[in-house]
């Protein structure tokens, strides 16, 4: 019975009695009680059924998701105690929301800060969920994908098996796959125990930097095995003629006796390289930073090297400022640098053509610049050109070990520079570093 029904019903008595009062002399006073009872029975309708609406309503709010409503006022009577209660359950159920908002938060949050590309799905293999390492992997939001099949993201056979076996089998299974870009990913597929409509759980771990370092140490291996053959070849095929009787012409045995001599030039110039480019990368040779005169120090450089280009028909240029001044870096480094650098042009320079070496100081950086009129360098070359036993095409692959330009980048940026080429075939090469002084 609600408060409208009461009103009615109060109404409908008191117009009774007013009926009965007409009847006669001895109905007033009935009328009158009875008119009292119904009013007296009404009041207590109310008193009773306005807490109980009340608590109806408030029922219906935290049903309907609006967790902090509460009783407006606490009632008197029996139905304070039901008040009380409904008013901490609703609390209780307000914290264990929040709570419950909270953990799914914080999961959201480190599912999204993971490098590792994320993805929940739900018995049926439709993507529930998905990270932000995911959305850009594949270059679809959550929105996007929400609610769609996995293999519309991903239509790899190998990963969807894997992830029908997890779903249906409850088995854990890691793949390797490669994407567009030469990017390689390591796909593991797990069933989620408890998770709710969350049933798969798809990580994509990103390994193209691995499959680089594998390669790069099957390659480092492959070009050390191919510089020392050459060399040790050379030595076999001298020694075995001069076996032969080869030592009994004196012209044929200084001949060959000077071939020798340069492949072990050759072989201790490429272990001494090897040695200093281990000892870089590992961290084994620190920079040992004294003050150096920077005019003295790559005038030296020059001055070595300027009988090997007289040899090879070429001018050799350098324009270096007296007032380059002093700088604390590694000097017997960057002079090693400064050599590579100007012995590669003077090498790859036809006769008759010019080596030039600048150098200036700006705004606490210095740069060294070694341009060059040689045969130069293809475009899709030169971002290569300073890895290790990297040359660039025949006519350079003639010479040297390759490594010249990898200890010139490692010097250069050991000191925290950079080193840049710029070059077109038949154009001449520039190479340039700059570090801080």
């Amino acid at each position: 019975m609600g408060v409208r029904s009461v009103f009615f019903l109060i109404g409908a008595v008191l117009v009774s009695a007013g009926g009965l009062s007409a009847l006669g002399p001895g109905w007033p006073f009935l009328a009158g009680f009875g008119a009292g009872i119904a009013l007296a029975f009404a009041a207590a309708a109310v008193f009773l059924l306005r807490p109980l609406l009340r608590a109806r309503n408030l029922a219906g709010q935290i049903a309907a998701g609006d967790f902090a409503a509460r009783f407006p006022s606490r009632p008197s009577g029996p139905a304070a105690a039901l008040a009380d209660s409904l008013n901490e359950m609703a609390e209780q159920v307000q914290r264990q929301m929040a709570l419950a908002s909270e953990g799914r938060s914080r999961l959201a949050a480190a599912l999204n800060s993971s490098i590792d590309a994320v993805a929940a799905l739900d018995a049926e293999g439709r993507i529930l969920f998905a990270n932000v390492a995911f959305e850009e992997l594949f270059g679809r939001k959550l929105r996007d994908v929400e609610g769609r099949p996995f293999v519309w993201v991903l239509a790899d056979q190998a990963v969807v098996d894997a992830v029908r076996a997890s779903r249906e089998q409850g088995t854990r299974q890691i793949n390797a796959i490669e994407r567009p870009g030469k990017r390689f990913l390591q796909v593991a597929t797990t069933p989620i125990a408890g998770g709710g409509e969350w049933a798969v759980l798809v990580v994509f771990h990103d390994v193209t930097d691995v499959k680089r370092t594998e390669q790069v140490r099957r390659d480092f291996v492959a070009n050390v095995s191919h510089e020392l053959r050459t060399p040790l070849a050379a030595l076999k095929s001298v020694v075995e003629t001069l076996a032969e009787g080869a030592l009994q012409d004196e012209a044929v045995a200084s001949e060959f006796l000077r071939r020798a001599d340069s492949e072990v030039d050759r072989l201790v110039q490429l272990v001494e390289e090897l040695l200093e480019l281990s000892r870089i990368e590992s961290g084994e040779q620190p920079l040992v930073l004294k003050p150096a005169d920077l005019p003295e120090l790559l005038a030296e450089a020059v001055e070595r090297l300027r009988p090997q280009a007289e040899r090879g028909g070429l001018t050799l240029d350098a324009d270096i400022p007296r007032d380059l001044g002093e700088a604390k870096i590694d000097g017997p480094r960057i002079e090693r640098a400064v050599l590579n650098l100007l012995s590669n042009a003077i090498k790859f320079t036809p006769p008759g053509g010019r080596v030039t070496l600048r150098a200036r100081r700006e705004d606490g950086r210095l740069t060294v610049e070694v341009r060059d009129t040689g045969i130069g360098i293809a475009a899709s070359d030169l971002p290569r050109v300073f890895e290790r036993f990297y040359k660039a095409d025949q006519a350079r692959a003639g010479g040297g070990s390759g490594l010249g330009l990898a200890l010139v980048k490692h010097a250069v940026e050991a000191h925290g520079g950079s080193v840049r080429v710029e070059s077109e075939p038949e154009k001449g090469s520039v190479f340039s570093f700059t570090i801080p002084v």
